[in-house]
Order: C-alpha cells, then sequence, then structure tokens
C-alpha cells in the first residue's frame, strides 16, 4: 500500500489543523481509519511560507439565548447572524488584504440553505456563483414583485399582493403613507379592503380624509391611474405585451439591472416574460390561470428551474462539498457545521446489512386491560428486533464513517486559510461537559452522540483546551455584526487601461467563428432533421414527399404548345352575395356524411334533415347535393356500409409513429379517417373528396400516397394486411367510387 500523504497544495496552517481534527476524530471504530502518523498529512510544498495570519479560525456566531428553542422552520432568522459573520470575513479579505472575490469558496454539505446565503450575499452586493442544480426562481425578489403585480391587476382586493406593489421600488409608497391610506374606511361598513380604502381616499370621503396630504394624493392618484390602465390593457393584450408594458412603464427592468447581480435580476425578469407567452401558447390563455399555474407551483413546495446567466468573472463560489472533490481554493469557509446529518435511512422500518442481512422491527399488539369506553383496548407497538438493532448501528457507524470523509474533503480544500463557521449559544456551548480523552481520541460515544460537524469540532476543542491546537475559536456577537461593523462593500472601477498590449479580444472573437462554423457543419449535416416537423398530418406528408419533376430546358417531342394565357383585369366584386369556397363545401359534406342515421335506408327528406344540423352558412348547404350523396348509397359500397353499420367507424382519429427517410428520424403522422368496415379477415377503407376532376386517374394519383398512410395505420392498429382502399368521389354531378 502506497500512502500518498505529502501534500503539496495546502500551507503548513491548514493542514496542521487538519490533522489536529482528525487525529482526535478518527480511528478503526468510528472512521474505519486510525488516523495516525502513518495517515496525517505532511507539508511538502516549500514555496509556501508559514504565515500565523493564515492560522485555521472556527468562527460561532453567539446566539441571543433567551431561553426559548429556536423552531427548525426560523431557517433564515437562524442564519441571519453566521451569514453576516462570514460577509465580514469576506469584506475584510477584500478590501483589506486585496483578495480576489473569485479566490474564495463557500462550501455546505447540502443545498437546503443556499437560498438564504444567496440573499445574503445579494444584499451585501457581493458577486456569487453556484454549481448550478438552483431552483429558486419564484423566491428571487423581483419575480416576487411581479407576481404580485399581476395578482393586483387580476384582482385588486387581495391586501398583501397590493401592500407589495405599492411598497415596490415601482411606487415607493413608505409605512407612514400605508398608515394614513389604512385608516380611509368608511364608517357604515364594518371591513373593507384596502383597494377600497384607496377609493375612499381619492374620494375623500371619510372622516379622516384629513390625513392625506396634496403630495399623497397625488401619488395616489398616478397609482391609481396607472393601475387602471394595466388592468385596461390586460383584457386586450397578451402575457408577454402586459408585462413587458409593466416593466416600460415603471421602468422596472432598468431598475433592477443597476442592483448588485443586475444582469441575473434582468434575466428573470426576461425569462418571467418568456414563461408567460410559452404558457399562453400552450392553449392556456389568460392571466388568472398564469397566476393559478404560479400559485399551485407554490403550494405545492415547488419552484422553478432558475435562470442560466454567464457568472460574473470575479465572484465568491458557493458550491456542495460533493462538488468540490478534487479542486482548490485559496480560502475556503465551511458552512452550516451545525446542520443535523441526515439520518433518514436508519428511520426505516427496515434495514439492511449485507453481514446480518434483514433486519425489521416487530408490531406487538398489546392489550391494555382499560375498561373504559373512551380507551382503547389495545395498542400496536413497534419493537426492533436484535437484528434490526445491529444493522443500525452497523449503519450509523458507516454513515458516521461518511461523513468524517465529507469534512476531511471541505478541510483540505483550502490552499492558504481555512474557516470553520458554526452558531450556538456560547454559554450553552462552554457548559458541555465531555468523557475524558481515550488514547489521544475522543470518547466513542461524544463522537457517535454528535449530530453535526460542529458538535465534533466543539468536543475537540474542549477536550483538547491544553494541547495547543492549531486553529482558534471565537464567538461573534450582535453588538460585532451591526451593519457599521461589517462595513459595505466599495465600488472600486478604475479608468480603463487604454493599452491594447493585453487585448485577447481578437482571440474571443476568432474562437467563436470557430464555434459557429462548427454548428454551421452541424446544421448542414442534420438539415434534414432540423426542417423535420416532429408532428404532421397526412396532407403535409403528401406535399412534402410530393415528387417535383423539373421540366425547365427540356423539350418533349411532337408536344404541342399550350396556348398563352389571355391576361384579364377583372373588377372587384363588390357585391353583398356571400362567397362559398371549395374547402367549405368539403367540410360541410364530411360533416354531413358522419351525422347521417344509417340505421335506416336514406331519403332526400332525412337528408334534408340531416343537413340542416350540419354547422355552416346556408349558402353553403345550399350548395350540397343531396340527390348525389344519396345515390351513393345505391352503389355497391354504399349498400355494403347500410348491410354493415355494426362494422362501421366514422371519423376516427388516430396517430402513427414514422421514420424520415432523409433524416432517418422519427415523427408523428396524426390525422382523421372518414370511415372504414372492420371486418375478421379484412378491412374496407373509404375516404370522401369534393374535389374537382376530369378523370378519376388524377385523384387517384393525387391521394394514393395518403390513404397508403391511412392504411399503414389501420393495418398496424388490427393486425391484419389486407385492405381496401376506395375513393368516394363527389367532384361532378354523379357520385363515383373508385378503388385505389
Amino acid at each position: 500500500m502506497i500512502l500518498l500523504k505529502e501534500n503539496f497544495r495546502s500551507s503548513s496552517e491548514v493542514l496542521s489543523a487538519t490533522n489536529d481534527v482528525f487525529g482526535r476524530l478518527m480511528d478503526q471504530e468510528v472512521g474505519e481509519i486510525n488516523y495516525d502518523s502513518m495517515h496525517q498529512l505532511v507539508f511538502a510544498n516549500t514555496k509556501l511560507t508559514p504565515n500565523p495570519e493564515n492560522k485555521a479560525e472556527f468562527l460561532l456566531y453567539d446566539k441571543d439565548d433567551s431561553g426559548q428553542e429556536e423552531e427548525e422552520s426560523q431557517e433564515e432568522t437562524k442564519l441571519t447572524g453566521e451569514m453576516r459573520l462570514v460577509i465580514k470575513e469576506i469584506l475584510k479579505l477584500h478590501q483589506e488584504k486585496g483578495v480576489a472575490f473569485k479566490e474564495i469558496v463557500l462550501l455546505t454539505s447540502s443545498r437546503s440553505r443556499n437560498d438564504q446565503i444567496l440573499l445574503a450575499l445579494s444584499e451585501y452586493g457581493i458577486p456569487v456563483k453556484t454549481d448550478g442544480e438552483q431552483n429558486n426562481y419564484l423566491q428571487s425578489l423581483e419575480v416576487q414583485v411581479m407576481l404580485d403585480t399581476l395578482r393586483v391587476i387580476h384582482n385588486p382586493l387581495q391586501d398583501y399582493a397590493l401592500v407589495a406593489l405599492m411598497k415596490s421600488p415601482m411606487f415607493s409608497f413608505d409605512e407612514d403613507e400605508l398608515a394614513r391610506l389604512s385608516l380611509q374606511k368608511v364608517e357604515d361598513k364594518t371591513q373593507e379592503n384596502l383597494y377600497e380604502k384607496l377609493v375612499n381616499a381619492q374620494k375623500l370621503a371619510t372622516s379622516q380624509k384629513n390625513l392625506i396630504h396634496t403630495a399623497l394624493a397625488e401619488k395616489l392618484n398616478q397609482f391609481m391611474d396607472i393601475l387602471d390602465s394595466w388592468r385596461l390593457y390586460a383584457k386586450t393584450h397578451s402575457l408577454y405585451d402586459l408585462i413587458w408594458k409593466i416593466y416600460n412603464d415603471r421602468f422596472y427592468y432598468d431598475y433592477v439591472g443597476a442592483l448588485p447581480n443586475g444582469p441575473a435580476r434582468q434575466a428573470n425578469l426576461y425569462a418571467l416574460a418568456l414563461r408567460a407567452d410559452q404558457f399562453e401558447k400552450s392553449n392556456f390563455k389568460g392571466l388568472s390561470r398564469f397566476i393559478r399555474m404560479i400559485d399551485q407551483v407554490l403550494e405545492a413546495q415547488h419552484d422553478l428551474a432558475s435562470v442560466a446567466v454567464a457568472p460574473p468573472k470575479d465572484a465568491v463560489e458557493l458550491m456542495t462539498i460533493h462538488k468540490s472533490k478534487g479542486l482548490e481554493f485559496p480560502y475556503v469557509f465551511i458552512l452550516n457545521l451545525d446542520q443535523d446529518f441526515n439520518k433518514q435511512d436508519s428511520m426505516s422500518d427496515v434495514i439492511l446489512s449485507r453481514q446480518n442481512g434483514l433486519g425489521v422491527k416487530y408490531i406487538a399488539k398489546v392489550e391494555t386491560g382499560a375498561v373504559e369506553a373512551h380507551y382503547p383496548k389495545t395498542l400496536k407497538l413497534s419493537i426492533p428486533s436484535l437484528t434490526y438493532t445491529q444493522n443500525e448501528k452497523e449503519l450509523q457507524l458507516a454513515s458516521y464513517s461518511e461523513q468524517m470523509r465529507l469534512l476531511y474533503v471541505a478541510m483540505t480544500r483550502a490552499e492558504r486559510k481555512l474557516y470553520l463557521v458554526g452558531k450556538g449559544s456560547r454559554e450553552k456551548l462552554e457548559a458541555k461537559e465531555y468523557p475524558a480523552a481515550n488514547n489521544g481520541k475522543l470518547d466513542s460515544n461524544t463522537r457517535l452522540q454528535a449530530k453535526n460537524f460542529q458538535d465534533w469540532i466543539w468536543a475537540i476543542t474542549k477536550v483538547f483546551a491544553k494541547d495547543n491546537l492549531n486553529f482558534s475559536y471565537r464567538f461573534v456577537g450582535e453588538d460585532q455584526l451591526a451593519r457599521e461593523a461589517i462595513g459595505q462593500l466599495e465600488n472600486k472601477s478604475p479608468l480603463q487601461d487604454s493599452s491594447q498590449a493585453d487585448n485577447r479580444q481578437s482571440e474571443t472573437i476568432k474562437e467563436a467563428l470557430e464555434m459557429l462554423k462548427e454548428v454551421e457543419v452541424y446544421n448542414t449535416l442534420h438539415r434534414a432533421a432540423i426542417k423535420l416537423p416532429s408532428v404532421q398530418t397526412p396532407s403535409q406528408i403528401k406535399k412534402f414527399y410530393e415528387p417535383v419533376m423539373d421540366m425547365e430546358g427540356v423539350q418533349i417531342a411532337n408536344q404541342t404548345q399550350s396556348p398563352e394565357k389571355q391576361i384579364s383585369f377583372d373588377l372587384p366584386d363588390f357585391s353583398t352575395k356571400e362567397k362559398v369556397t371549395g374547402a367549405e363545401i368539403g367540410s360541410a359534406t364530411h360533416e354531413l356524411m358522419q351525422r347521417i342515421d344509417l340505421s335506416q335506408q336514406p331519403t332526400l327528406a332525412s337528408l334534408a334533415e340531416t343537413l340542416k344540423q350540419v354547422q355552416t352558412s346556408q349558402a353553403v348547404r345550399n350548395k350540397i347535393n343531396l340527390s348525389k350523396i344519396l345515390a351513393f348509397f345505391d352503389t355497391p359500397l354504399g349498400q355494403e356500409i347500410l348491410t354493415n353499420t355494426d362494422h362501421l367507424y366514422r371519423e376516427q382519429p388516430f396517430s402513427m409513429l414514422k421514420r424520415d427517410q432523409k433524416s432517418q428520424e422519427d415523427f408523428v403522422v396524426r390525422g382523421i379517417l372518414d370511415g372504414y368496415l372492420l371486418y375478421e379477415d379484412r378491412i374496407v377503407l373509404f375516404d370522401y373528396k369534393t374535389d374537382r376532376y376530369d378523370e378519376p386517374s388524377q385523384l387517384i394519383d393525387r391521394y394514393r400516397s395518403q390513404l397508403a398512410l391511412y392504411g399503414e395505420a389501420l393495418s398496424r392498429a388490427y393486425s391484419i394486411q389486407n385492405i381496401e382502399k376506395y375513393l368516394i368521389l363527389l367532384g361532378k354531378d354523379e357520385v363515383q367510387v373508385v378503388k385505389v
């Protein structure tokens, strides 16, 4: 076995702190490795000189202990102090020591608290880029403001949304102004919405009208006028247009662009407009449906994927410890040390072990002996079996070993300095007592009873306080984390050097052109697949694959010259007579053939009654020759249909997967069959055509491929190969039935 313990990456301060932690934490029993002198990291980078300022620090936010435990659900409040502590250290590194943001990384064991971390960094203007996989789009402030704006446009009687819109940067009503407006209630009403109070304030119709001073009245009138204009605009325009009108009317899109992380904020707003447009293109129309969809997503505690934007070049990185494997950063902050380990696996009713097999809990039914009617007579008790207990302990040891390896990975990512960040009540932590060390290690019970990384590191700090550990710890209280004490990011924007010596724009343009060239080559190779629609109708396929004969420059012997077309200049027809198109006649004929009652022999009278049910104009009905349709039922095919109505299917939709020969890609064919007769050994397919023609062969050639598709669909659906195909031609004075 070769031990690669020489470390050429990290400073001696980082390695010493790592050795101090794991030399007292890891052994064969808990950790699966006895971390001794054989496994300890050895500083090997002679280019890095020791620097006392780089000594690893264990920073603890001193929570205000009021005697009441904070609930786990109050994540944002719990993280505020810790994040302010981290931000203070980041600003100190950046502004006092000249450390670039890109040299700093924040590591977390999971992404569960990333939303609050990103919010805190954004508040102080610190650029940040994440390792992706964030779904917090609807939680972004600018999107929430816009969603509340849309809610108010849809229904202004929603107080929460209305207050959010009025307080937003678009209108900037402050608390004093909102309080004055909220008092404008009509005396004879017991309860009014805020919007109703705004209307009262406009009319000066309340006893508290003296609270509305001139400036507030003007501001309110402007707000109500703009809101009314948006509500009116929403009735006649798309969501996309409405959203951009809001952006432009109040310059909100430009405003968020000037905020920290402005490009990402603008990308979020742009994506909102696009997503609204996509929503309406999916056959869902209207502002109310869009808002309902968003609310349903939020109620289910889901979110939409965040918009991908180009990350800033100089930004703090936020990533999980798992993602950081193999990477290195000059300054590393390990956050959320107080976040409990995930023990979901050990809470299962069944635990499987390679060594012990299946461990289950025994469900015992115990008699209570209660005589009172309101007490249960029996109770079910879940009792872990011996195998379950053994497997649970084995799983816990394996889980804790994995957590130790995870902490080891996090601590060894640092090149220069390591920060371990946690939080807790100083009074409670310093009052904790631990068993004495055993062979230079923490007591095994202490290690196994730990709930998180912080429990391990704090126990090492307390038990080995006299060992002169190579990391220090300090508590930071609220008095040290006021806004003034943290400071703010200085906007350093020096004039750009006019020298072009380091200008790499030409190389960038060259790379971009090469990429565009590669894209064009790829598009050329796959042109057929790109142009292939994913869903087609038989009519589209017929046109798409219809062979085109190029006759230009070819002379055919004995071909008579066609007479030149006579150019005529017809005057426009301004008469009020309704025009009837061939397509309208065809659609009406198809509907008529579908509606005919075939349980009895059709007559002209029954056909006339059926024609009245067809959804079309009277002018179109007058163009339909009922005698010709009645004559069809005297043909052999018509008689067969009347005789076998129990085998008849009319207006049947179908879909079928086809392979395009050019691109070798699959696409879907969708259509509607006019009708067919389904027998055990054959299918009789028929299709009505109202096209005008000279010879039946013209329509046979025109629709042969279409009927072939219909026949293929029926053959694949019913596994019947014998398909008879007929065209029922209604384009002349007399009906004709031809077999294809």
